[in-house]
Formats: structure tokens, sequence, C-alpha cells
């Protein structure tokens, strides 16, 4: 059979918190509060002051941008970094035999699909050198290295002949990547530059969004243009077909449909098929012929439902937790 590829939901990174472990200040010793949000956690971080019973989660957002309020959005952004900078550090200590370390290493020759925005799955697979950011996106990425690797010819020069063998696709976007449209040219007068629009837009690695956890890479700071976090992602809003219309995430879903049609088996983690998202997941899922395995708490019932829209495909599932099934993940396949 060949390599299983995995898509992920908000619902893998549940787990991440606990068995990170307790996370404190340095020095001071209080903990950290940072955790991953579920859909169900975005009301009171986001929309504090509204009822859950008045709109669903996706309409307060859509309501949000189109009164050109960023907040809630960027609220959204800065939990997800948090939990990423404080969180992925204590994950990837190899003393922390967590599900997570366990998962990786077993899967590590996978590729991944995401509808997070967050960089979990990048910086373990990075870790255990078989993703790097220049092509592990799918996508053409310009990178950066820091001081140590640019003052060494050798030690850059191999850095620069790596190539992923495990692809992560952001099929919403990621707060470590923006396109740049432009660049500036110089020009015979002085202090004046000339705007040269680009024929396609370049992406661009940001590393330093969530606390330069990618060393040896770093940010590229010579761009005239860095999008801010709420730009860089399509936010839950209740329908993302004009989202879907951008360069970044047409490319996200030519690549993630080639990886579909090279396997027979997707895995599906804590994603719950929102029917908000449709527009999402159909455009993968839509005439695609092979056998799927559902993850979550409530798999059975994705599974009934999703039988009946999607007949072509075989549908299996696990009514469980993601911690629950790594301790036996091996046995499926």
């Amino acid at each position: 059979m060949s390599k299983p590829l995995f898509l992920l939901g908000a619902g893998f990174n549940k787990d991440a918190k606990q068995e990170s472990g307790k996370i404190t200040y340095p020095f001071y010793g209080n903990e950290i509060n940072c955790d991953y949000p579920l859909s169900e956690d975005l009301y009171n971080i986001c929309f504090p002051n509204e009822k859950k019973s008045s709109s669903s989660i996706e309409e307060l957002f859509d309501n949000s941008l189109k009164d050109n309020n960023p907040e809630p959005i960027c609220k959204l952004c800065k939990t997800i970094i948090e939990a990423d900078a404080h969180i992925v550090p204590k994950l990837l200590d190899e003393k922390n035999h967590n599900c997570y370390f366990k998962f990786f290493n077993q899967f590590k020759e996978a590729s991944f699909l995401t509808f997070n925005y967050d960089s979990l799955p990048e910086l373990f697979l990075l870790k255990l050198d078989k993703w790097y950011p220049h092509d592990g996106y799918g996508i053409p990425v310009e990178t950066e290295f820091n001081w140590s690797i640019e003052n060494d010819k050798n030690k850059k020069k191999e850095h620069l002949q790596k190539h992923s063998s495990s692809f992560i696709l952001h099929l919403h976007g990621s707060l470590c990547l923006y396109p740049s449209t432009f660049d500036l040219i110089p020009t015979n007068k002085e202090n004046y530059q000339e705007i040269k629009l680009k024929e396609e837009p370049a992406f661009i690695f940001a590393p330093d969004s969530i606390a330069n956890l990618f060393s040896p890479y770093a940010s590229v700071y010579t761009k005239p243009e860095r999008l801010p976090f709420e730009k860089r992602v399509i936010a839950p809003i209740p329908d993302k077909t004009e989202g879907l219309k951008n360069i970044f995430v047409n490319r996200m879903y030519s690549k993630a449909r080639d990886l579909l049609n090279n396997t027979k088996l997707l895995v599906i983690i804590g994603y719950n098929f929102s029917v908000h998202y449709k527009s999402s997941y159909h455009n993968l899922l839509n005439n695609w012929e092979g056998e799927i395995l559902i993850i979550s708490p409530n798999a059975n019932e994705l599974e009934n439902r999703l039988t009946k829209e999607y007949p072509k495909i075989k549908w299996r599932s696990l009514s469980t937790s993601f911690k629950n099934w790594g301790n036996y993940s091996s046995k499926i396949f």
C-alpha cells in the first residue's frame, strides 16, 4: 500500500497542552495560560460579549470582517502564535515521549494537509530532518538563514541542497507565510524607486512570527511589504469560496489533489466536516476514489453522514481522541 496521506483539523491539537505539561515563565515560575483553540473556544477568545446561541462562530467572523473589524481574527492568530511558541518546544523535547513525538516519528515519511494555521507539524518534521521551508509547503518559498549559517559558506550550501521528503500543505494559509506581489526598482532619481508588479507573487517565510523556532532559518526582512497575520489566512467564515480563489490557496489545493491521487488512504484527524466549510473539503473529496479513516470522538456520526455525500469513497471511522489513537496507530494500516 502507498504511504497514507494525513489531513489535520483543529482536534489534532486538542491534546497538545496536556501532553506538553505545565508551562511557566523563566525565573518567575508563573504558569503561562495558552492552548490551541477549538471552535467552541473561539466565542470566549474572539467574541467575549456575544452569546453563543445568537449566531454561529462562522457568522460572527463573517460579520466582523464585513464591518472592517479585524480584532476577532487578530485574537485568534495571537492565540495560535502563543500556543506554538510555548507548547511546541516542550513537545519537541526528546525526554517528553508524548503522543505527538511518537506520531511524527512513526509517520515522518508521510505528507500532511491541514486546515490549521499553526506550525506544529512543520516544527516536528524539521527536527526530524524531513521538511524544509523553501520547498516543504508545496510551493517555492523565499527563505534566509540566521547569522551563524550565513557566515559559514559550507553549512549554507549544505542547507540549500536539502529537499523535503514530506510536504505540509496549509489549505487555509499559514501564519509564517505571506505573499510578495511587487518589487522596488532603483531609478536614477535620488530617494525614488519604481514599483514593479510581479507576474506571479513570491511567497516569503517569516518564522519570527512564532519566536524564531525554525533555526537555522530566519525571516526575510528585505521585502518592501509584509502582510499582517490576519491577512495571511482565510478566516473561519461560512463561505470560503472567495478566499479559495487566491493564488496561494489555489496552488495548495492543486498540490493536495496531486498528493491525493498518489495515495489510496487518507487519514483525517480531528476535523469535523462542518457544513459551513463544505466549499473547503468538497474541493478535495469530490470525484476522488479511495479509502478514508476518520479519527475523532464523533467519527461514527461523521462516517454515516459522509458516506451518503461521497459514496465512491470507502469510509472507516475510529471514535476516539488523537492521543488515545496514538497508542495503537501502527496497527491500523
